[in-house]
């Protein structure tokens, strides 16, 4: 039986998505994790592993027990943090596939990734200090707070003063005491997200989407565009950017997204991912441009030749739910109606009856989005936004 093992997932958006594509094209699909609560909410054509602890070590032994049973391992594949370049690694060990698996595990580690390209036209100023030690910048205010190994906008701070670091460190420091921060300079202009797949040296960029971005102490973003057509020259300097960025870090092979600030100095590097964005991301492409980028990575790391041609040109709008308060959810009203509006192609919310919900300080606090598609990005943004005022979260206060 031919088949693709799975590390980790998540019960919906582009991980979720990758099963049911990896399914489509004909592989068994199977999924190693360590999330009980998971198991019921995976498709039940997948075959799950649940493991308890998922170390290189433990997966290894269970890749193995697997090929012992005479499962045709085409692939092993990672969609999520921290499990890419780990599943890499073992995807080449094991099935004789070519993903750059050291450049994956450089995108993991954001010191790691601005020492490589500490030189490049793309990087902004940075510094590197330590968690419990004090220490002021040489950046001036305002600028950025890191942990080098967070995701999903968690423990990443917009500083404004000395109060602020203070307190941004201390958070930091309770989990990571002794270990190295990072400092970035605040990068002003449009963000965006650059997905790209990297086949036999060449980079490709599959779509370019621009973020909508709360920025408070922390950086959410509350919705997405996608982006149908940019100036000549933008795309050209973008194109330029992405391209040395790519070669610089080594990626032969392989796929990943970008976060990117254009700026009246050019672009400029705010995060560099080894794995498509998670959520809504795979989706959005899809209906935007016909393109299923999870499908065609899988594709690509088991040596066939992806298929990235468009095959349409909509214009998609993803606007998220977030809160104002904090308390314990009661009812849901308004979905049925949010779906029935023109235009919405996908509406989802992620809390259960009884969770506790709050204000957002990380992308786990958006508690679901409404997706629509228009002749214009103005038209799929005003549906969107219609279709979500809809929607109505009752919170009894906590």
């Amino acid at each position: 039986m031919r088949a693709i093992v799975f590390i980790g997932s998540a019960t919906t958006g582009s991980s979720r998505e990758a099963m049911d594509a990896a399914a489509r094209l004909g592989y068994t699909v199977i999924l190693l994790t360590n999330r009980k609560a998971f198991l019921q909410r995976i498709p039940q054509d997948a075959l799950i592993k649940y493991m308890e602890y998922m170390d290189e070590v433990s997966v290894r032994k269970k890749i193995i027990q697997l090929l012992q049973i005479d499962y045709d391992i085409r692939a092993v594949i990672s969609f999520i943090d921290p499990y890419v370049s780990m599943a890499a690694r073992l995807s080449n060990e094991f099935c004789s596939t070519t993903i750059s698996y050291e450049a994956l595990k450089l995108m993991e580690n954001k010191i790691k990734t601005r020492m490589a390209l500490r030189h490049n036209e793309a990087t902004c100023e940075f510094e590197i200090i330590t968690s419990d030690k004090p220490q002021s910048s040489t950046i001036n205010y305002p600028f950025i707070l890191k942990n080098p190994n967070s995701n999903g906008s968690k423990d990443v701070y917009f500083i404004e003063d000395e109060t602020e670091f203070e307190i941004a460190k201390k958070k930091i420091t309770k989990q990571n005491s002794g270990k190295q921060i990072l400092i970035e300079e605040f990068i002003d202009g449009p963000q965006y997200v650059i997905e790209v797949i990297v086949n036999e040296s060449i980079p490709i960029i599959v779509a370019i989407i621009q973020q909508e971005i709360t920025q408070d102490y922390t950086f959410i973003v509350t919705a997405y565009d996608a982006v149908l057509k940019m100036d000549e020259s933008v795309y050209l300097s973008l194109w330029h950017a992405v391209t040395s960025i790519i070669q610089k870090i080594g990626l032969h092979h392989g796929s990943c997204h970008f976060e990117m600030r254009h700026t009246s100095n050019g672009w400029k590097l705010i995060e560099l991912n080894p794995r498509i964005s998670g959520g809504t991301m795979n989706r959005m492409i899809e209906e935007a441009f016909g393109i299923n980028l999870v499908q065609e990575t899988i594709k690509l790391y088991v040596g066939e030749e992806p298929d990235l041609i468009r095959k349409k040109h909509l214009a998609v709008h993803t606007s998220y739910i977030t809160v104002n308060s904090t308390g314990y959810l009661l009812a849901i009203d308004g979905l049925d109606q949010a779906a029935a509006c023109t235009g919405v192609v996908d509406v989802k919310v992620k809390p259960s009856i009884g969770r506790t919900m709050m204000p957002p300080l990380s992308m786990g606090h958006r508690y679901g989005y409404v997706m629509a598609v228009g002749e214009s990005s103005d038209e799929a943004r005003e549906r969107a936004e219609d279709a979500i005022k809809l929607i109505k979260f009752y919170l009894e206060p906590l």
